[in-house]
Parts: C-alpha cells; structure tokens; sequence
C-alpha cells in the first residue's frame, strides 16, 4: 500500500512539475534607447529593431549638422508580419505610425506606434532638398508595455495635430506637398504659411485625395506680407496636400507652410477673424447698397459682422447665399441708430456661393451706410 502511495506521489510531483514548466508569465520591460539613424542623408531602412513585445513603441528624430535642418523628411515606423528575424529586409511592410514630417527645424521631434507586431523597422522613405553633410538626421528607437491612452497631440501614431508641408520651397511653380493624413477625418483647421520676404502672388490650395482630387479651401495670396494664417474648411477627409500654384516672394526666396488640424468640437477662436478678409463700407443716396462677398472655386464666404444706418428713414437688410436668403430683417427695421448683427461663428455661405449683402434703399434723399466684416477661404 504504501509503495502503491508513493508512486501515486511521485506521478503527482511529475505531472505538476511539466504542467509548471508550460506557465509563461510577460514582464512589462522597456526597450533601451537605441540610436537606430547616426546622421544620415540618404533615404534607407533600418534592420530589425530589438522589439519584444512592447506595445507602445516611440522614435525620437532630430536634425543634426552645421545646419541640422534638412528639408523633405519623411519617417515612419513600418511593421511586418512575414519578414525575416535576420535583417527585416524581406517580406511585406506597411506603415504603423504617423509619418514623421517636421525636418527638426524645432528640436527633437517624435512618432508613436502603438502595438506591438513580429517585426518592426524604421524607414527614412524620404530626405530631400538641403539633406546632406551638413543637415543630417539622427533617430532613436525605444518601446515600453504598457496600456495605451487616449493618443493626442505628439502622443499618438495618426493623432499628431501640426504637420509641416513645404519646408524652404523655392519660390515659383506649383509643387505639391507630400500626402498627409488627417488626425480627425476632416480638413478643419489652418494652414500658416510664412517667408523672411513679402510675397508677390500665389494660390494656395487644400486638396482632398480620398476620391481622386478634390480642392476644398482655396487661398489667394495678397501682393503683400509675409505670413498668413489661412483657416481650411471642414469636409471629411483623410488624406489631404497641399498645392501652393505660382507661389512668388520678392527676390525669389523660399517660402514655409504647416498645417494645424482643429480637434472636433474645436471651431475658430472667439474673436478671431481669419485671413482673406473683405472689410467694407459702402453708402447710397435714395439706392440700394449691395455688398457681395466673392469666392473663388470652392470657397466658402464667411460673414462676421453687417452694421447699416439710414441718415434718415428706414429700410432693410438681407443677406442671401447665392439665391437664398439666409437672414434678413423686418422690412422697416434700419433706422438712423446703427443696427448692429455679429455672427461668431460666422455666418457662412455654401460651397461655390457669393454672399451678397443688401440694404435697402432709406428713400427721399436719405443716404444708406452698409458696414460689411467678412472673410473668403
């Protein structure tokens, strides 16, 4: 019996021990940093980086050189799951993070993947224009375990709100910026376009590539200034570029845009009034005042403000979306006191539509005065 009780024991002991040996447990464990590109000027893969697991993985860039400020970057993280352990030179590579776009002109910058894939790379797809010796760009790769929050802002792979589109663009042309994706699904947002030298003329669009091209803000540029800040019209859209045609700055020097995305919710700031402004004071004498506010292509034209007064007797104000009238007053309703209506946010017209302002006439040999403050993008 007691043979019998010690072999019972003995197999107990086995099958515990070999069920034990299976038991894996996962340690959360963050991958040392690791300078993946060493001042590098030519667009390349990385080999495999030493990912283990880690489920949020982060690549840290910057310019470096004489200059450190090279032009046309892009980077991204790219995951595989057929590659090879050896050299990730083989297989199918797609993009797990946002691209990279901001050269370092602004110190370090940076891009998040969030999951973790059999095999993972750094791919340098571009580095143009003043890529060289002298502004080189150097990565750094690490990755962490950890339970992943609600990305935003630098945080998170497609939720970075700034994107940088031309970088020391020579003047002239038309070039396109590289495709960017939107962090939101939509185009809402501004664009601040700037250069050390006025600029002379140009149009600047924002196009949406989701169903072959489709421009959905177009900026005139004045023959005057050196910056502007250019609000983009929401639409749904993922993949947007940029397209400055003609795009001139006295004595020819280049020019810089960046794209700031608006979170949902987010509208203009109170009190703002965007670029491309059309800020007018027309009077009449026993006529109508009408003041039209013009766009061009796709543009939507966007009222802030209507202020009329009659010297004397009384008329009325309407405004009207190409054909319709979206507001008006009682037909009586303007008199010498100033009538004032703002609008924030704006009251905007629709896509392809002038907004077209009229007051009345105030009769007799009264003058009308119609004050207009609106913007066109």
């Amino acid at each position: 019996m007691m043979k019998r009780f010690a072999r019972l024991f003995v197999m107990l002991i086995v099958s515990w021990t070999a069920c034990a040996s299976q038991v894996q447990y996962t340690v959360p464990l963050t991958v040392t940093p690791t300078k993946v590109f060493n001042a590098v000027s030519t667009a390349q893969a990385s080999g495999c980086l030493n990912n283990q697991g880690q489920n949020i993985q982060f690549v840290f860039y910057q310019g470096v050189g004489a200059t450190g400020a090279p032009t046309g970057v892009q980077i991204r993280l790219e995951g595989s799951f057929d590659s090879d352990s050896a050299t990730c030179a083989t297989g199918t590579w797609f993009a797990i993070s946002d691209d990279g776009t901001d050269p370092g002109q602004n110190g370090t910058n940076l891009i998040v993947a969030i999951q973790s894939y059999p095999f993972t790379r750094l791919n340098l797809v571009k580095c143009s224009g003043t890529c060289n010796a002298s502004n080189a760009l150097t990565a750094f790769y690490t990755a962490s375990s950890a339970m992943p929050g609600n990305p935003f802002g630098l945080y998170g792979a497609g939720q970075q709100t700034r994107k940088v589109e031309f970088v020391n663009q020579a003047s002239g042309g038309s070039p396109a910026a590289t495709t960017i994706v939107s962090p939101y699904g939509s185009t809402a947002g501004f664009v601040f376009l700037n250069s050390s030298a006025t600029f002379t003329s140009g149009t600047l669009t924002a196009r949406c590539l989701d169903f072959g091209t489709t421009n959905t803000t177009i900026f005139n540029i004045p023959a005057a200034g050196t910056s502007f800040g250019i609000p983009i019209a929401s639409s749904s859209c993922v993949s947007i570029s940029l397209r400055c045609a003609n795009c001139n700055t006295t004595g020819a020097v280049t020019y810089s845009a960046s794209y700031y995305f608006f979170p949902p919710g987010t509208a203009q700031p109170t009190g703002a009034q965007p670029a491309n402004t059309s800020n007018t004071e027309a009077t009449a004498v026993n006529a109508t005042v009408t003041t039209t506010l013009t766009i061009v292509g796709f543009q939507r034209a966007h009222l802030f403000m209507v202020n009329a007064r009659c010297s004397a007797g009384t008329a009325q104000l309407v405004v009207a979306d190409g054909a319709t009238t979206i507001f008006s007053t009682a037909a009586t309703e303007v008199g010498t006191t100033s009538f004032r209506v703002p609008w924030n946010p704006a009251l905007a017209g629709s896509p392809g539509n002038n907004l077209v302002i009229t007051l009345s006439t105030c009769g007799g040999a009264n003058t009308g005065t119609l004050d207009v403050q609106g913007s066109v993008f």
